[in-house]
């Protein structure tokens, strides 16, 4: 028998992940939540191969994309999911470029505005 051993340590991870459905906790929320914990996270809305990325760096949303959308425009449409799930990633994310420059609180307002706009009927 040999006199060495090894000893294994484990190494606390970075990442930590949160799974939801946005029937249970609506997109808007989980925005407002990350941005008050200042989080830096990626979360994925959406199911299957039509879910979009929003990007958080310190509790600010800074890039989202939902297929061929890019911007505030995919986040108005996130914004207007009822139905679907969410997988929140909570570690160091790849360094990508902004495609939103408004703070959350100003984003998430101007969203809403958007999605109530398009959700009234059109006068003849």
């Amino acid at each position: 028998m040999s006199d060495q051993c090894s000893v294994t340590r484990e190494v606390p991870s970075l990442d930590s992940c949160l799974v939801g459905t946005l029937s249970a906790w609506p997109l808007a929320d989980l925005l407002l939540w990350l941005h008050q914990s200042e989080r830096t996270a990626m979360l994925r809305v959406g199911m299957g191969l039509e879910a979009g990325i929003i990007f958080f760096r310190h509790g600010q949303v800074y890039r989202c994309e939902w297929g061929g959308i890019k911007g505030e425009q995919a986040l108005i449409g996130l914004l207007g999911l009822a139905d679907g799930s969410f997988t929140l990633i909570q570690r160091a994310i790849p360094d990508v470029r902004p495609n939103i420059a408004r703070s959350t609180p100003e984003l998430l307002l101007q969203c809403a505005v958007a999605l109530d706009e398009h959700r009234q009927p059109r006068k003849a």
